[in-house]
């Protein structure tokens, strides 16, 4: 079973699933994104964007999506339910709204934010910290986090820093070869011979003077083309396409 999200919506098929008691795997993609979905007798026992697996991955998927793409494969799956389907469905469509909200003024979970004073909750955030790091100091999910960080960037109790949680990434690309570089005029190439995974990516674009924007859309790229595949693959492209969004939004005429 397959089909086009403008002709049936995500709820749609779901209903579709649960109520014929399938088991298999779902395979959406909206745009660049992907989602992977996988049932047991119609239930929904697992999934997430690549190896960014659970329900809080999950959320992050456009639930309202008008346009994409979508699969059912019928295979052997195992594990229990995430939880009762409609109220999988409905915890989907809140956090999906609660991330629309967000990502109004915060472009990303990666981006790191700073308080300038030492007042709770916010005082894990001095000197700067992304939304995910803060997530795991507060212990608490990453949409509380994204609550908190979104409140103190609208009151003003918060500061967005022009850095984010993959700069610290170490990537290998298979292709880098560091003793080219000095030859290379391509972007793209003195990227790739950039990433032979002794520095981190914050390092290359400083030390590269390269655009933020134009490494944002090659490690897009590459992720997509399985060029490299880095742990955490999947929330880092989920980021980075949110960013790429608001990017849009903001560079886009009136």
């Amino acid at each position: 079973m397959e089909g086009d999200l403008s002709t049936i919506p995500i709820a749609d098929v779901m209903e579709l699933l649960h109520d014929g008691r399938r088991t298999g795997r779902l395979e959406l993609k909206v745009g660049e994104l992907p989602l992977t979905l996988r049932f047991v007798g119609g239930e929904v026992v697992g999934g997430g964007i690549w190896d960014w697996e659970g329900l809080e991955a999950i959320s992050t998927f456009p639930l309202y999506a008008h346009e994409g793409h979508f699969e059912f494969v019928n295979e052997l799956q195992t594990g229990a339910p995430l939880m009762g389907f409609k109220t999988l469905m409905g915890e989907w469509a809140r956090l999906n709204d609660e991330w629309s909200r967000f990502h109004r003024l915060l472009d990303s979970p990666s981006r790191v934010v700073e308080s300038p004073r030492p007042v709770e909750p916010f005082t894990v955030l001095v000197g700067g910290k992304s939304v995910r790091a803060a997530a795991k100091a507060w212990g608490v999910p990453l949409i509380v986090a994204a609550e908190r960080a979104w409140r103190g960037l609208h009151e003003g109790d918060l500061v967005p820093l022009r850095k984010y949680a993959w700069f610290a990434l170490r990537i290998r690309h298979p292709s880098a070869r560091r003793t080219q570089a000095g030859s290379l005029t391509r972007l793209e190439d003195r990227i790739t011979v950039a990433l032979d995974g002794t520095r981190n990516v914050g390092e290359i674009i400083q030390s590269g003077g390269l655009e933020l924007s134009a490494v944002r859309r090659y490690l897009i790229t590459a992720l997509l083309s399985g060029e490299i595949q880095p742990p955490g693959r999947g929330w880092l492209l989920r980021d980075l396409l949110w960013e790429l969004e608001a990017e849009s939004r903001i560079t886009s005429p009136a």
